[in-house]
């Protein structure tokens, strides 16, 4: 059974949306047979069902902020092209203990196939592996993927609501049913989004503060010229804390407005805390067999004026120390993939991408991987990149987990979605955790010989931009 047979091709208002919804997940479960799940093609079942409709136009990020439901997840990729937004959850993949990445896919796999193709499963890593240390990140465990029970999906210049099931056995069916109706009842679909509403900070503190960064890059340059290490980007948490308690779907609009041409994500499993970001940066994105990654290090500020603007880009790229940054990352991931692609094409010379707050010496890469369904190994290879932890990497993740203050939790880490054919990531970085009225945001710098102290304090300011004037008071 797929989701095309539950496709309609009018587009509903949100009340007629919703009965659509009820009455095919009634439909749905009442049609199953002896083992609970429908047959497919060939006797294989399907485990997953998906009703989706498409519905009047709404931002996916408005919708999200009037949802009463505190479990709240959102994607949405930097070209603007697909958008997700989530509540509640059918099917969540977590491991208790360490769990190798080969038995995640294998789970994920297990689930998702094309008589299903719109089903994803979202989520992220940790950016150490290893057992979660202390409370801060315990929510998210080593890694974390979730389908979300109701999502209101932008694609393909189209919007549409769309509910997933995952069905087990027969005896359940009664509960699932009672369960689904009651909450896609307590869906919200407001006329005008939502206000923003944020309280304002009341206390900022940086770990390590300014004179403790001064001796962090001390210690690390001194590794560097006795050759322990060619290169390790150091990160710094600012810790705001407001006036009252933070809401995660209002910062993220407010954030989503600062940092466009960005991935936007939001993963709030429990009530006390979320996860968001609005990321630069590309891990991989994969269709079938098609790569696509980059590189992107080196950051300068952008100029008050379009000539200001013109020579900060025109220094990053003249720039020895970060054109040598740079090129650490395109060897890097030029030497972990090539063996495992039938075709590789880097672009020769790195480009500025441009932000709002800042731009970056950026490189394109796209490759044809020798085998499909490679995201094991795709994780494996590239997380973490130069670009956010260092060459040669165990030495550099060393240095990052002794020398560095806090936890990284899922700050640089890999955040994104699989599907049944194609996969996408980003680099989880210009990122931060909320918990109550406290938000941890997360900035890091790349240092290589010769950095400059002062010029690294000034980078991870600018990097932390987009949020300080995402919190600034109404």
């Amino acid at each position: 059974m797929t989701e095309n047979r539950w496709k309609n091709l009018s587009v509903l208002a949100p009340p007629a949306a919703t009965q659509f919804l009820a009455a095919r997940i009634t439909e749905a479960l009442l049609s199953q047979g002896e083992s609970g799940i429908p047959e497919a093609a060939g006797g294989e079942p399907a485990r997953f069902l998906r009703i989706e409709t498409a519905i009047d136009t709404i931002s996916p990020l408005d919708w999200l902020a009037a949802q009463p439901d505190f479990t709240q997840y959102y994607w949405a990729d930097r070209e603007g092209a697909f958008a997700m937004a989530g509540v509640g959850e059918a099917d969540v993949v977590a491991p208790s203990d360490e769990a190798p990445l080969t038995a995640l896919f294998a789970r994920l796999r297990a689930y998702l196939n094309a008589r299903v193709p719109s089903l994803r499963y979202y989520g992220g890593f940790r950016f150490h592996k290893g057992p979660v240390k202390g409370d801060r990140w315990r929510t998210f465990k080593e890694y974390r993927f979730v389908v979300p029970r109701f999502e209101l999906i932008q694609r393909d210049g189209g919007l549409f609501l769309a509910c997933n099931l995952r069905v087990t056995h027969p005896r359940t069916n009664a509960m699932l049913h009672e369960s689904l109706l009651r909450d896609l009842g307590t869906l919200r679909f407001p006329e005008t989004p939502p206000e923003i509403s944020l309280p304002p900070v009341v206390q900022r503190m940086d770990f390590p503060d300014r004179e403790g960064w001064r001796r962090l890059l001390a210690r690390t340059l001194a590794a560097i010229d006795l050759g322990e290490m060619e290169k390790v980007v150091v990160a710094r948490e600012s810790l705001f804390r407001a006036a009252g308690p933070i809401d995660s779907v209002a910062l993220l609009r407010r954030l989503a407005d600062q940092a466009p041409l960005c991935y936007h994500f939001c993963f709030h499993p429990a009530a006390d805390r979320a996860f968001i970001g609005a990321s630069p940066e590309r891990l991989y994105k994969r269709i079938n067999c098609h790569l696509r990654t980059e590189a992107l290090a080196g950051t300068r500020p952008r100029g008050h004026s379009d000539a200001a603007d013109r020579r900060l880009g025109e220094a990053l790229l003249h720039s020895d120390k970060e054109r040598r940054e740079h090129q650490i990352v395109v060897k890097a991931i030029d030497a972990l993939l090539r063996p495992y692609c039938r075709h590789f094409d880097t672009e020769k010379q790195p480009a500025l991408l441009r932000l709002r707050h800042c731009q970056h010496l950026h490189t394109r890469i796209e490759a044809l991987l020798a085998l499909p369904d490679a995201d094991a190994l795709l994780i494996e290879l590239l997380h973490p990149t130069p670009a956010v932890g260092g060459l040669p990497r165990d030495r550099a993740l060393q240095w990052i987990e002794v020398e560095e203050p806090f936890d990284r939790g899922i700050y640089a880490a890999p955040v994104g979605w699989v599907g049944y054919d194609a996969a996408e990531f980003s680099v989880g970085i210009r990122s931060g955790l909320i918990q109550g009225n406290t938000l941890a945001v997360y900035t890091g710098a790349g240092i290589v010989s010769g950095a400059d102290t002062e010029e690294e304090w000034a980078e991870i300011n600018s990097k932390l931009a987009a949020f300080l004037a995402a919190m600034r008071a109404d």
